[in-house]
Protein backbone atom coordinates (compact mmCIF):
# COMPACT_ATOMS: atom_id res chain seq x y z
CA UNK A 1 0.00 0.00 0.00
CA UNK A 2 1.39 3.70 -1.01
CA UNK A 3 0.38 6.61 1.16
CA UNK A 4 0.20 10.36 -0.67
CA UNK A 5 1.10 12.92 1.41
CA UNK A 6 -0.13 16.29 0.21
CA UNK A 7 1.24 19.89 1.94
CA UNK A 8 -0.85 22.85 1.43
CA UNK A 9 1.43 26.11 1.43
CA UNK A 10 -1.64 28.34 1.82
CA UNK A 11 -5.39 28.60 2.89
CA UNK A 12 -8.04 28.27 0.16
CA UNK A 13 -10.71 31.14 -0.46
CA UNK A 14 -13.32 28.64 -0.60
CA UNK A 15 -13.34 25.58 1.58
CA UNK A 16 -16.63 24.17 0.43
CA UNK A 17 -15.97 22.34 -3.10
CA UNK A 18 -14.13 19.71 -4.67
CA UNK A 19 -10.37 20.05 -4.69
CA UNK A 20 -9.20 18.71 -8.22
CA UNK A 21 -5.33 17.24 -8.21
CA UNK A 22 -3.61 17.39 -11.54
CA UNK A 23 -0.33 15.06 -12.03
CA UNK A 24 1.54 15.72 -14.75
CA UNK A 25 4.73 13.82 -15.97
CA UNK A 26 7.81 16.15 -15.89
CA UNK A 27 10.09 12.68 -17.04
CA UNK A 28 10.16 9.40 -18.82
CA UNK A 29 7.27 6.78 -17.55
CA UNK A 30 9.04 4.62 -15.49
CA UNK A 31 9.21 1.28 -15.90
CA UNK A 32 6.60 -1.33 -15.66
CA UNK A 33 7.32 -3.82 -13.19
CA UNK A 34 6.91 -7.50 -14.38
CA UNK A 35 4.98 -9.71 -12.11
CA UNK A 36 6.66 -12.53 -10.48
CA UNK A 37 7.94 -15.30 -11.24
CA UNK A 38 10.92 -13.02 -12.37
CA UNK A 39 13.41 -15.34 -13.42
CA UNK A 40 16.08 -15.13 -16.33
CA UNK A 41 17.85 -17.95 -17.04
CA UNK A 42 20.54 -18.49 -19.62
CA UNK A 43 23.32 -20.79 -21.42
CA UNK A 44 26.20 -19.76 -22.91
CA UNK A 45 28.82 -21.76 -25.20
CA UNK A 46 31.52 -19.83 -26.50
CA UNK A 47 33.92 -21.13 -29.15
CA UNK A 48 37.63 -19.71 -29.47
CA UNK A 49 41.07 -20.70 -30.84
CA UNK A 50 43.68 -21.57 -29.08
CA UNK A 51 47.07 -23.29 -29.12
CA UNK A 52 46.09 -26.63 -27.42
CA UNK A 53 42.71 -26.80 -29.87
CA UNK A 54 38.93 -25.23 -29.04
CA UNK A 55 37.98 -24.71 -25.56
CA UNK A 56 34.58 -24.95 -24.96
CA UNK A 57 32.94 -23.17 -21.94
CA UNK A 58 29.31 -23.73 -20.94
CA UNK A 59 28.38 -21.14 -17.93
CA UNK A 60 24.56 -20.71 -16.71
CA UNK A 61 23.68 -17.07 -15.04
CA UNK A 62 20.39 -16.59 -13.54
CA UNK A 63 19.00 -12.55 -13.83
CA UNK A 64 22.21 -11.82 -15.71
CA UNK A 65 22.85 -9.38 -18.83
CA UNK A 66 23.51 -8.95 -22.00
CA UNK A 67 25.36 -11.81 -23.33
CA UNK A 68 26.33 -12.83 -26.62
CA UNK A 69 25.42 -16.42 -26.85
CA UNK A 70 22.04 -17.33 -24.95
CA UNK A 71 18.57 -18.94 -25.07
CA UNK A 72 16.42 -16.61 -23.10
CA UNK A 73 12.84 -17.37 -21.64
CA UNK A 74 11.37 -13.92 -19.91
CA UNK A 75 7.77 -14.63 -18.37
CA UNK A 76 5.34 -11.45 -17.51
CA UNK A 77 1.51 -11.81 -15.56
CA UNK A 78 1.16 -13.51 -19.00
CA UNK A 79 2.23 -16.43 -20.91
CA UNK A 80 5.80 -16.68 -22.68
CA UNK A 81 6.48 -13.10 -24.41
CA UNK A 82 9.93 -13.57 -25.53
CA UNK A 83 11.85 -16.80 -26.60
CA UNK A 84 15.13 -16.02 -28.20
CA UNK A 85 17.98 -18.38 -29.68
CA UNK A 86 21.14 -16.79 -30.93
CA UNK A 87 24.61 -18.08 -31.68
CA UNK A 88 27.30 -16.17 -32.70
CA UNK A 89 31.03 -16.85 -33.94
CA UNK A 90 33.93 -14.36 -33.95
CA UNK A 91 36.09 -16.55 -36.29
CA UNK A 92 35.00 -19.03 -39.09
CA UNK A 93 35.51 -22.26 -37.67
CA UNK A 94 34.61 -24.44 -41.00
CA UNK A 95 35.84 -23.22 -44.26
CA UNK A 96 35.39 -25.82 -46.34
CA UNK A 97 34.65 -29.78 -45.35
CA UNK A 98 34.39 -32.05 -48.87
CA UNK A 99 34.20 -35.10 -49.48
CA UNK A 100 34.74 -36.73 -53.01
CA UNK A 101 34.91 -40.09 -55.03
CA UNK A 102 35.89 -40.41 -58.66
CA UNK A 103 36.16 -43.13 -60.64
CA UNK A 104 37.49 -43.90 -64.18
CA UNK A 105 36.00 -43.42 -67.61
CA UNK A 106 35.08 -47.11 -67.31
CA UNK A 107 33.37 -46.70 -64.28
CA UNK A 108 29.54 -45.68 -65.07
CA UNK A 109 29.59 -43.31 -62.10
CA UNK A 110 31.71 -39.82 -62.59
CA UNK A 111 31.38 -37.49 -59.70
CA UNK A 112 30.33 -38.20 -56.05
CA UNK A 113 30.47 -35.31 -54.02
CA UNK A 114 29.12 -33.95 -50.23
CA UNK A 115 30.31 -30.47 -50.07
CA UNK A 116 29.93 -28.23 -46.59
CA UNK A 117 30.73 -24.78 -46.49
CA UNK A 118 30.52 -21.95 -44.27
CA UNK A 119 31.64 -18.11 -44.92
CA UNK A 120 30.92 -16.04 -41.50
CA UNK A 121 28.36 -17.86 -39.76
CA UNK A 122 25.53 -18.86 -42.66
CA UNK A 123 25.78 -21.63 -44.90
CA UNK A 124 26.00 -20.72 -48.23
CA UNK A 125 25.98 -24.54 -50.07
CA UNK A 126 24.92 -27.66 -49.17
CA UNK A 127 25.13 -30.03 -51.82
CA UNK A 128 24.87 -34.00 -52.80
CA UNK A 129 25.96 -34.62 -56.62
CA UNK A 130 25.74 -37.88 -58.55
CA UNK A 131 26.61 -37.72 -62.04
CA UNK A 132 26.45 -40.96 -64.88
CA UNK A 133 27.49 -40.21 -68.55
CA UNK A 134 26.94 -43.72 -69.66
CA UNK A 135 23.82 -44.81 -67.54
CA UNK A 136 20.33 -43.49 -68.48
CA UNK A 137 20.09 -41.43 -65.06
CA UNK A 138 21.91 -38.00 -65.78
CA UNK A 139 21.94 -36.24 -63.14
CA UNK A 140 20.33 -36.73 -59.19
CA UNK A 141 20.96 -33.94 -57.52
CA UNK A 142 20.07 -32.75 -53.98
CA UNK A 143 20.68 -29.02 -52.90
CA UNK A 144 20.00 -26.99 -50.52
CA UNK A 145 20.79 -23.30 -50.27
CA UNK A 146 20.36 -20.34 -48.07
CA UNK A 147 21.37 -16.49 -49.39
CA UNK A 148 21.41 -13.41 -47.40
CA UNK A 149 19.04 -11.48 -49.53
CA UNK A 150 16.31 -14.20 -48.40
CA UNK A 151 16.09 -14.46 -44.71
CA UNK A 152 12.69 -15.90 -43.15
CA UNK A 153 10.12 -13.44 -42.90
CA UNK A 154 7.50 -15.42 -41.19
CA UNK A 155 7.07 -19.01 -39.95
CA UNK A 156 3.11 -19.59 -39.28
CA UNK A 157 1.79 -22.72 -38.02
CA UNK A 158 -2.09 -22.51 -37.69
CA UNK A 159 -5.15 -24.91 -36.81
CA UNK A 160 -8.46 -23.94 -37.06
CA UNK A 161 -11.70 -25.22 -35.48
CA UNK A 162 -15.35 -24.64 -36.88
CA UNK A 163 -17.98 -26.42 -34.66
CA UNK A 164 -15.41 -28.90 -33.15
CA UNK A 165 -14.26 -29.88 -36.82
CA UNK A 166 -11.14 -29.87 -37.93
CA UNK A 167 -11.09 -27.87 -41.19
CA UNK A 168 -7.50 -26.49 -41.69
CA UNK A 169 -4.17 -27.27 -40.72
CA UNK A 170 -1.57 -25.28 -42.29
CA UNK A 171 2.00 -24.88 -42.67
CA UNK A 172 2.64 -21.40 -44.50
CA UNK A 173 6.32 -19.99 -44.80
CA UNK A 174 6.73 -16.94 -46.39
CA UNK A 175 9.63 -14.64 -47.97
CA UNK A 176 10.30 -11.56 -48.61
CA UNK A 177 11.76 -11.66 -52.02
CA UNK A 178 8.87 -11.93 -55.05
CA UNK A 179 5.57 -13.35 -54.30
CA UNK A 180 4.42 -15.50 -51.10
CA UNK A 181 5.11 -19.03 -51.29
CA UNK A 182 2.41 -20.74 -49.71
CA UNK A 183 2.26 -24.40 -48.99
CA UNK A 184 -0.21 -25.83 -46.94
CA UNK A 185 -2.79 -29.21 -46.76
CA UNK A 186 -6.32 -29.43 -45.08
CA UNK A 187 -7.01 -32.20 -43.28
CA UNK A 188 -10.85 -32.79 -42.31
CA UNK A 189 -11.09 -34.44 -38.68
CA UNK A 190 -12.81 -34.67 -35.52
CA UNK A 191 -15.96 -35.17 -33.57
CA UNK A 192 -19.32 -34.55 -34.67
CA UNK A 193 -20.91 -31.23 -33.76
CA UNK A 194 -24.06 -31.31 -31.39
CA UNK A 195 -27.14 -30.53 -33.26
CA UNK A 196 -30.82 -30.90 -33.42
CA UNK A 197 -32.18 -33.55 -35.54
CA UNK A 198 -35.86 -32.10 -36.64
CA UNK A 199 -38.18 -33.81 -38.74
CA UNK A 200 -42.31 -33.76 -39.31
CA UNK A 201 -42.84 -37.47 -39.88
CA UNK A 202 -45.52 -38.96 -38.36
CA UNK A 203 -44.84 -40.96 -35.07
CA UNK A 204 -47.24 -43.08 -34.13
CA UNK A 205 -49.41 -42.57 -31.36
CA UNK A 206 -51.10 -45.01 -28.80
CA UNK A 207 -54.72 -45.24 -28.74
CA UNK A 208 -57.32 -45.24 -31.54
CA UNK A 209 -57.45 -43.16 -34.64
CA UNK A 210 -60.89 -41.98 -36.20
CA UNK A 211 -61.45 -41.57 -39.61
CA UNK A 212 -63.63 -39.01 -41.35
CA UNK A 213 -64.98 -39.41 -44.61
CA UNK A 214 -67.06 -36.40 -46.08
CA UNK A 215 -68.27 -38.23 -49.23
CA UNK A 216 -69.59 -41.23 -50.02
CA UNK A 217 -67.11 -43.66 -51.89
CA UNK A 218 -68.67 -45.65 -55.19
CA UNK A 219 -68.67 -49.36 -54.61
CA UNK A 220 -66.03 -50.93 -56.43
CA UNK A 221 -63.62 -54.29 -55.67
CA UNK A 222 -60.26 -53.98 -54.34
CA UNK A 223 -58.09 -52.58 -51.79
CA UNK A 224 -58.55 -49.09 -50.61
CA UNK A 225 -55.14 -46.77 -50.23
CA UNK A 226 -54.74 -44.24 -47.61
CA UNK A 227 -52.17 -41.60 -48.29
CA UNK A 228 -50.84 -39.37 -45.23
CA UNK A 229 -48.93 -36.52 -46.03
CA UNK A 230 -46.50 -34.57 -43.51
CA UNK A 231 -47.63 -31.42 -44.46
CA UNK A 232 -49.31 -29.84 -41.15
CA UNK A 233 -47.79 -32.17 -38.77
CA UNK A 234 -45.72 -31.14 -35.86
CA UNK A 235 -41.85 -30.77 -35.99
CA UNK A 236 -40.23 -33.18 -33.74
CA UNK A 237 -36.60 -32.39 -32.64
CA UNK A 238 -33.65 -34.65 -30.91
CA UNK A 239 -30.78 -33.77 -29.72
CA UNK A 240 -27.52 -35.15 -30.99
CA UNK A 241 -24.89 -34.71 -28.28
CA UNK A 242 -22.07 -35.05 -30.94
CA UNK A 243 -19.19 -37.11 -30.58
CA UNK A 244 -17.78 -40.47 -32.60
CA UNK A 245 -19.92 -41.97 -35.68
CA UNK A 246 -22.06 -44.15 -33.12
CA UNK A 247 -25.44 -42.69 -32.86
CA UNK A 248 -26.24 -41.76 -29.35
CA UNK A 249 -29.96 -42.54 -29.35
CA UNK A 250 -29.79 -46.15 -30.89
CA UNK A 251 -33.24 -47.61 -31.58
CA UNK A 252 -31.44 -50.95 -31.87
CA UNK A 253 -29.99 -52.82 -28.59
CA UNK A 254 -26.01 -51.59 -27.85
CA UNK A 255 -23.52 -52.95 -29.22
CA UNK A 256 -22.55 -55.02 -26.35
CA UNK A 257 -25.91 -56.48 -25.83
CA UNK A 258 -25.54 -60.31 -26.80
CA UNK A 259 -27.40 -63.38 -27.33
CA UNK A 260 -26.97 -65.89 -26.03
CA UNK A 261 -25.04 -64.36 -22.63
CA UNK A 262 -21.95 -66.46 -23.35
CA UNK A 263 -19.19 -66.67 -20.62
CA UNK A 264 -16.04 -67.46 -22.60
CA UNK A 265 -14.00 -70.36 -21.81
CA UNK A 266 -10.93 -70.03 -19.54
CA UNK A 267 -8.59 -72.21 -17.36
CA UNK A 268 -9.34 -70.02 -14.66
CA UNK A 269 -11.95 -67.29 -13.07
CA UNK A 270 -11.03 -64.55 -11.36
CA UNK A 271 -13.83 -63.36 -9.10
CA UNK A 272 -14.09 -61.36 -5.37
CA UNK A 273 -17.48 -62.19 -4.25
CA UNK A 274 -19.29 -59.18 -2.48
CA UNK A 275 -22.54 -59.26 -0.07
CA UNK A 276 -24.23 -56.27 1.04
CA UNK A 277 -27.49 -55.52 2.15
CA UNK A 278 -28.81 -51.33 2.52
CA UNK A 279 -32.45 -50.56 3.68
CA UNK A 280 -33.67 -48.68 1.08
CA UNK A 281 -35.53 -45.75 3.12
CA UNK A 282 -32.66 -44.18 3.89
CA UNK A 283 -29.28 -46.12 2.43
CA UNK A 284 -28.19 -47.46 5.43
CA UNK A 285 -26.23 -50.27 5.65
CA UNK A 286 -27.36 -53.57 7.23
CA UNK A 287 -24.44 -56.38 7.66
CA UNK A 288 -25.25 -59.21 6.93
CA UNK A 289 -23.01 -62.69 7.00
CA UNK A 290 -25.22 -64.87 4.62
CA UNK A 291 -28.72 -64.31 2.39
CA UNK A 292 -30.87 -66.57 0.31
CA UNK A 293 -32.80 -65.47 -2.23
CA UNK A 294 -35.26 -67.91 -4.36
CA UNK A 295 -38.01 -67.70 -7.19
CA UNK A 296 -39.86 -70.22 -9.26
CA UNK A 297 -42.37 -69.45 -12.19
CA UNK A 298 -44.90 -70.65 -9.65
CA UNK A 299 -44.73 -67.76 -7.05
CA UNK A 300 -45.48 -64.10 -7.58
CA UNK A 301 -42.55 -63.09 -5.45
CA UNK A 302 -39.05 -64.16 -4.10
CA UNK A 303 -38.93 -65.66 -0.75
CA UNK A 304 -35.45 -64.63 1.23
CA UNK A 305 -33.50 -65.12 3.97
CA UNK A 306 -30.75 -62.96 5.61
CA UNK A 307 -28.47 -63.85 8.88
CA UNK A 308 -27.54 -60.45 10.42
CA UNK A 309 -24.07 -60.08 12.01
CA UNK A 310 -26.00 -58.42 15.33
CA UNK A 311 -29.11 -57.40 16.49
CA UNK A 312 -28.58 -54.06 16.24
CA UNK A 313 -28.44 -54.84 12.11
CA UNK A 314 -32.25 -57.13 12.74
CA UNK A 315 -33.66 -53.89 14.45
CA UNK A 316 -32.46 -51.63 11.18
CA UNK A 317 -34.78 -53.85 9.58
CA UNK A 318 -37.83 -53.15 11.74
CA UNK A 319 -37.26 -50.15 13.30
CA UNK A 320 -40.18 -48.38 14.54
CA UNK A 321 -41.92 -51.81 14.74
CA UNK A 322 -42.54 -50.95 10.56
CA UNK A 323 -41.22 -53.71 8.19
CA UNK A 324 -38.64 -52.22 6.22
CA UNK A 325 -37.85 -52.37 2.44
CA UNK A 326 -34.17 -53.25 1.64
CA UNK A 327 -31.72 -53.70 -1.00
CA UNK A 328 -29.65 -57.06 -1.35
CA UNK A 329 -26.29 -56.82 -3.52
CA UNK A 330 -24.80 -60.10 -4.49
CA UNK A 331 -21.67 -59.81 -6.22
CA UNK A 332 -23.40 -56.49 -7.86
CA UNK A 333 -26.71 -57.67 -9.03
CA UNK A 334 -29.41 -56.18 -6.91
CA UNK A 335 -32.69 -57.66 -5.44
CA UNK A 336 -35.09 -55.58 -3.61
CA UNK A 337 -37.27 -57.43 -0.59
CA UNK A 338 -39.77 -56.78 2.37
CA UNK A 339 -38.12 -57.65 6.25
CA UNK A 340 -41.58 -59.78 7.47
CA UNK A 341 -40.09 -61.58 10.25
CA UNK A 342 -36.92 -62.66 12.23
CA UNK A 343 -35.97 -66.02 13.81
CA UNK A 344 -33.49 -65.88 17.36
CA UNK A 345 -31.40 -68.44 18.40
CA UNK A 346 -28.59 -68.35 20.85
CA UNK A 347 -26.85 -70.67 23.11
CA UNK A 348 -23.69 -69.96 25.09
CA UNK A 349 -21.35 -67.89 23.76
CA UNK A 350 -23.05 -67.39 20.18
CA UNK A 351 -26.60 -65.50 18.77
CA UNK A 352 -28.13 -65.52 15.67
CA UNK A 353 -30.69 -63.26 14.05
CA UNK A 354 -32.66 -64.47 10.51
CA UNK A 355 -34.27 -62.40 9.06
CA UNK A 356 -37.11 -63.65 6.27
CA UNK A 357 -39.16 -61.52 4.00
CA UNK A 358 -40.33 -61.76 0.51
CA UNK A 359 -39.74 -59.50 -3.03
CA UNK A 360 -40.89 -55.83 -2.18
CA UNK A 361 -43.85 -56.91 -4.23
CA UNK A 362 -45.34 -58.47 -1.25
CA UNK A 363 -46.58 -54.70 -0.07
CA UNK A 364 -49.06 -56.13 -2.09
CA UNK A 365 -50.05 -58.77 -0.67
CA UNK A 366 -51.47 -59.83 3.04
CA UNK A 367 -50.90 -58.86 5.62
CA UNK A 368 -49.54 -55.85 4.50
CA UNK A 369 -52.63 -55.23 1.58
CA UNK A 370 -55.93 -55.62 2.82
CA UNK A 371 -57.82 -58.32 0.86
CA UNK A 372 -61.08 -57.58 -1.20
CA UNK A 373 -63.74 -59.22 -3.39
CA UNK A 374 -63.96 -57.70 -6.72
CA UNK A 375 -66.39 -58.44 -9.81
CA UNK A 376 -66.28 -56.53 -13.37
CA UNK A 377 -69.08 -54.54 -13.56
CA UNK A 378 -68.31 -53.44 -17.14
CA UNK A 379 -66.26 -54.90 -20.07
CA UNK A 380 -62.82 -54.88 -19.76
CA UNK A 381 -59.51 -55.73 -21.56
CA UNK A 382 -57.36 -58.21 -20.05
CA UNK A 383 -54.43 -55.73 -18.88
CA UNK A 384 -57.35 -52.88 -17.27
CA UNK A 385 -57.80 -55.75 -15.04
CA UNK A 386 -54.36 -55.58 -13.73
CA UNK A 387 -54.38 -52.12 -13.86
CA UNK A 388 -57.33 -51.59 -11.68
CA UNK A 389 -55.30 -54.10 -9.14
CA UNK A 390 -52.21 -51.54 -8.94
CA UNK A 391 -54.59 -48.14 -8.71
CA UNK A 392 -52.91 -45.92 -6.60
CA UNK A 393 -49.95 -48.73 -5.01
CA UNK A 394 -47.09 -47.11 -7.11
CA UNK A 395 -46.75 -50.19 -9.46
CA UNK A 396 -46.56 -50.88 -12.61
CA UNK A 397 -46.76 -53.52 -14.77
CA UNK A 398 -45.71 -55.20 -18.41
CA UNK A 399 -48.22 -57.54 -19.90
CA UNK A 400 -46.47 -59.68 -22.35
CA UNK A 401 -48.74 -61.93 -23.52
CA UNK A 402 -51.41 -61.37 -26.17
CA UNK A 403 -54.31 -59.20 -24.71
CA UNK A 404 -58.41 -59.84 -25.33
CA UNK A 405 -61.26 -58.16 -24.14
CA UNK A 406 -63.33 -60.03 -20.79
CA UNK A 407 -67.33 -59.42 -21.01
CA UNK A 408 -68.91 -57.82 -17.96
CA UNK A 409 -69.05 -60.54 -14.98
CA UNK A 410 -66.57 -62.59 -16.23
CA UNK A 411 -63.66 -62.28 -13.99
CA UNK A 412 -64.92 -62.41 -9.88
CA UNK A 413 -62.88 -63.27 -7.05
CA UNK A 414 -63.60 -63.44 -3.23
CA UNK A 415 -61.08 -62.18 -0.50
CA UNK A 416 -57.93 -62.13 -2.11
CA UNK A 417 -55.42 -58.93 -1.75
CA UNK A 418 -53.88 -57.59 -5.07
CA UNK A 419 -50.89 -59.45 -5.92
CA UNK A 420 -53.27 -62.89 -5.76
CA UNK A 421 -55.49 -61.37 -7.80
CA UNK A 422 -52.91 -60.46 -10.30
CA UNK A 423 -51.76 -63.96 -10.21
CA UNK A 424 -55.15 -65.65 -10.64
CA UNK A 425 -55.07 -63.57 -13.85
CA UNK A 426 -52.23 -64.70 -14.92
CA UNK A 427 -52.40 -68.35 -14.62
CA UNK A 428 -55.94 -68.23 -15.61
CA UNK A 429 -54.66 -67.69 -19.46
CA UNK A 430 -51.11 -69.57 -19.01
CA UNK A 431 -48.86 -66.52 -17.89
CA UNK A 432 -46.70 -66.23 -14.87
CA UNK A 433 -45.85 -63.46 -12.38
CA UNK A 434 -42.04 -61.91 -12.07
CA UNK A 435 -41.47 -58.84 -10.49
CA UNK A 436 -39.01 -56.12 -10.63
CA UNK A 437 -38.34 -54.37 -7.47
CA UNK A 438 -35.81 -51.68 -8.55
CA UNK A 439 -38.60 -50.28 -11.07
CA UNK A 440 -41.44 -51.17 -9.41
CA UNK A 441 -42.53 -53.19 -12.15
CA UNK A 442 -44.61 -56.42 -13.04
CA UNK A 443 -44.42 -58.55 -15.20
CA UNK A 444 -46.59 -60.58 -16.57
CA UNK A 445 -45.11 -63.49 -18.98
CA UNK A 446 -45.78 -67.08 -20.63
CA UNK A 447 -44.71 -70.17 -18.43
CA UNK A 448 -43.75 -71.24 -22.01
CA UNK A 449 -41.12 -68.76 -23.80
CA UNK A 450 -40.44 -71.17 -26.22
CA UNK A 451 -42.72 -74.47 -26.33
CA UNK A 452 -41.23 -78.23 -25.94
CA UNK A 453 -41.38 -78.78 -29.64
CA UNK A 454 -40.06 -75.53 -30.72
CA UNK A 455 -36.82 -75.24 -28.44
CA UNK A 456 -34.18 -77.05 -30.63
CA UNK A 457 -34.34 -74.19 -33.20
CA UNK A 458 -34.66 -71.32 -31.03
CA UNK A 459 -31.49 -68.97 -29.85
CA UNK A 460 -31.03 -69.44 -25.98
CA UNK A 461 -31.25 -66.49 -23.54
CA UNK A 462 -27.84 -67.69 -21.57
CA UNK A 463 -25.40 -70.48 -22.83
CA UNK A 464 -23.77 -72.26 -20.06
CA UNK A 465 -20.62 -74.57 -20.50
CA UNK A 466 -19.09 -77.07 -17.94
CA UNK A 467 -16.20 -74.70 -17.94
CA UNK A 468 -18.33 -72.66 -15.55
CA UNK A 469 -20.87 -75.38 -14.00
CA UNK A 470 -19.26 -76.70 -11.02
CA UNK A 471 -22.47 -79.89 -10.59
CA UNK A 472 -25.06 -80.93 -12.88
CA UNK A 473 -27.44 -83.54 -11.73
CA UNK A 474 -31.35 -85.01 -13.45
CA UNK A 475 -34.31 -86.70 -12.76
CA UNK A 476 -36.95 -87.98 -14.84
CA UNK A 477 -39.92 -85.33 -14.31
CA UNK A 478 -42.19 -87.46 -17.24
CA UNK A 479 -46.11 -86.82 -17.82
CA UNK A 480 -48.30 -88.46 -20.43
CA UNK A 481 -47.99 -86.80 -23.66
CA UNK A 482 -50.90 -84.89 -24.92
CA UNK A 483 -51.11 -83.42 -28.05
CA UNK A 484 -54.90 -82.15 -28.09
CA UNK A 485 -56.75 -79.62 -25.62
CA UNK A 486 -60.20 -78.89 -24.64
CA UNK A 487 -60.48 -74.96 -23.12
CA UNK A 488 -63.78 -73.93 -22.66
CA UNK A 489 -65.12 -70.89 -20.17
CA UNK A 490 -68.36 -71.56 -17.32
CA UNK A 491 -70.91 -69.14 -19.10
CA UNK A 492 -69.82 -66.86 -21.00
CA UNK A 493 -66.97 -67.45 -23.21
CA UNK A 494 -66.13 -70.19 -25.94
CA UNK A 495 -64.86 -73.59 -25.85
CA UNK A 496 -61.54 -73.90 -28.28
CA UNK A 497 -59.75 -77.37 -29.41
CA UNK A 498 -55.81 -76.32 -29.19
CA UNK A 499 -53.78 -79.07 -31.00
CA UNK A 500 -50.11 -79.44 -31.34
CA UNK A 501 -49.07 -78.65 -34.71
CA UNK A 502 -48.30 -81.32 -37.08
CA UNK A 503 -49.61 -83.76 -35.21
CA UNK A 504 -53.46 -85.57 -35.15
CA UNK A 505 -54.45 -84.53 -32.39
CA UNK A 506 -55.73 -88.19 -30.99
CA UNK A 507 -54.13 -87.79 -27.75
CA UNK A 508 -56.47 -85.38 -25.88
CA UNK A 509 -55.42 -83.89 -22.41
CA UNK A 510 -58.29 -83.36 -19.69
CA UNK A 511 -60.19 -80.61 -20.09
CA UNK A 512 -59.78 -77.01 -18.99
CA UNK A 513 -62.40 -74.84 -17.54
CA UNK A 514 -61.70 -71.62 -16.84
CA UNK A 515 -64.20 -68.10 -16.63
CA UNK A 516 -61.58 -65.66 -18.88
CA UNK A 517 -61.39 -68.20 -21.29
CA UNK A 518 -63.86 -66.02 -23.37
CA UNK A 519 -61.71 -65.51 -26.36
CA UNK A 520 -59.66 -67.06 -29.03
CA UNK A 521 -56.60 -65.77 -27.48
CA UNK A 522 -57.35 -67.16 -24.35
CA UNK A 523 -57.98 -70.40 -25.25
CA UNK A 524 -54.63 -70.64 -27.46
CA UNK A 525 -52.37 -69.30 -24.91
CA UNK A 526 -53.78 -71.53 -22.29
CA UNK A 527 -54.40 -74.44 -24.31
CA UNK A 528 -50.37 -74.46 -25.41
CA UNK A 529 -48.99 -74.19 -22.07
CA UNK A 530 -51.52 -77.37 -20.79
CA UNK A 531 -49.69 -79.54 -23.58
CA UNK A 532 -46.13 -77.91 -23.04
CA UNK A 533 -46.18 -79.36 -19.57
CA UNK A 534 -47.40 -82.91 -21.04
CA UNK A 535 -44.48 -85.18 -22.49
CA UNK A 536 -41.09 -86.58 -21.34
CA UNK A 537 -39.07 -84.35 -20.01
CA UNK A 538 -35.97 -84.43 -17.29
CA UNK A 539 -35.94 -82.10 -14.18
CA UNK A 540 -32.14 -80.79 -14.29
CA UNK A 541 -30.06 -79.10 -11.40
CA UNK A 542 -27.56 -76.77 -12.10
CA UNK A 543 -24.92 -75.20 -9.93
CA UNK A 544 -22.79 -72.19 -11.16
CA UNK A 545 -21.16 -69.04 -10.23
CA UNK A 546 -23.13 -65.47 -10.15
CA UNK A 547 -20.34 -62.88 -12.35
CA UNK A 548 -20.71 -60.17 -14.58
CA UNK A 549 -19.77 -62.91 -17.68
CA UNK A 550 -22.63 -64.94 -16.21
CA UNK A 551 -25.79 -62.90 -14.37
CA UNK A 552 -28.39 -64.92 -12.32
CA UNK A 553 -30.96 -66.46 -14.49
CA UNK A 554 -34.41 -65.40 -14.25
CA UNK A 555 -37.34 -68.21 -14.68
CA UNK A 556 -39.01 -68.75 -18.06
CA UNK A 557 -35.71 -68.20 -19.63
CA UNK A 558 -34.40 -70.51 -22.81
CA UNK A 559 -30.37 -71.57 -21.28
CA UNK A 560 -28.16 -73.20 -23.64
CA UNK A 561 -26.48 -76.37 -21.80
CA UNK A 562 -22.94 -77.83 -23.18
CA UNK A 563 -21.95 -80.74 -20.32
CA UNK A 564 -18.85 -82.88 -21.25
CA UNK A 565 -19.99 -84.41 -24.62
CA UNK A 566 -23.40 -83.06 -24.34
CA UNK A 567 -25.14 -80.06 -25.64
CA UNK A 568 -29.08 -79.15 -24.93
CA UNK A 569 -31.14 -76.15 -24.50
CA UNK A 570 -33.19 -76.32 -21.66
CA UNK A 571 -36.57 -73.90 -20.16
CA UNK A 572 -35.28 -72.24 -16.33
CA UNK A 573 -38.15 -73.48 -14.24
CA UNK A 574 -36.84 -71.98 -10.66
CA UNK A 575 -33.31 -70.25 -9.35
CA UNK A 576 -31.66 -69.74 -5.94
CA UNK A 577 -29.08 -67.63 -5.26
CA UNK A 578 -26.87 -68.44 -2.16
CA UNK A 579 -24.08 -66.20 -0.37
CA UNK A 580 -22.99 -67.95 2.60
CA UNK A 581 -19.86 -66.93 4.39
CA UNK A 582 -17.99 -69.52 6.31
CA UNK A 583 -15.88 -69.35 9.72
CA UNK A 584 -12.88 -67.79 8.38
CA UNK A 585 -14.81 -65.40 6.59
CA UNK A 586 -15.02 -66.25 3.26
CA UNK A 587 -17.77 -65.87 1.35
CA UNK A 588 -18.82 -68.19 -1.46
CA UNK A 589 -21.73 -67.13 -3.82
CA UNK A 590 -23.66 -69.78 -5.98
CA UNK A 591 -26.64 -69.91 -8.31
CA UNK A 592 -28.92 -72.96 -8.42
CA UNK A 593 -30.90 -73.09 -11.06
CA UNK A 594 -33.60 -75.93 -11.75
CA UNK A 595 -34.29 -76.04 -15.39
CA UNK A 596 -36.54 -78.76 -17.56
CA UNK A 597 -34.65 -80.50 -20.58
CA UNK A 598 -37.78 -81.53 -23.22
CA UNK A 599 -37.74 -85.13 -25.34
CA UNK A 600 -40.57 -84.31 -26.78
Amino acid sequence: MTTLVLNFQQANQNPVGVVTLDFVLTGEYPPIPIAEPNITMAFVSRFSNKRSGIIKATKTLWRSGDITASTKLRWSSNPVTIKQLLSRWQTTPITIQQSALSWTDSWPSVIQQTVFSWGGYRQLTAQTEMLWSDWPVVAVRLQTCWLSSLPLQQLLNRIHWQHTELIIQRLDAFYNQGNDKVQGYTLPYGPKPPSYICSNDYRPQIGTVTLNFTELLASHTGTVTLSFSNVGNPIHCVLDDGGGLIWPLPDLPTVDTTKPITPPRRRSYIMQPSLRCYRVSDNQEVNVISANWSISRSQWGATITMQCGNKGDKDLLFAGGVEQEFKLVINGYEFYGLAESFNYSGEFGSNSYTVVGRSSVAELAGPHAPARSYSNATAKGIAALIDDELLGTGWSYQFDMTQFNVPAGVFSYTNKTPIEAIAQIAAAIGGMVYPDGATKTIHIRPQWTVTPWAIASTTPDVAAHDDVIFSLSSSPASTPLYNKVFVRSEQQGIEGRVRRTGTAGDKVAPDVVEPLICETAAARQRGTVELANSGRKDSVQLTMPVMDLLPPLVPGQILGVTWQTETFKTLVDSISITAQRSQDGKLTVRQNAGVLRCYE
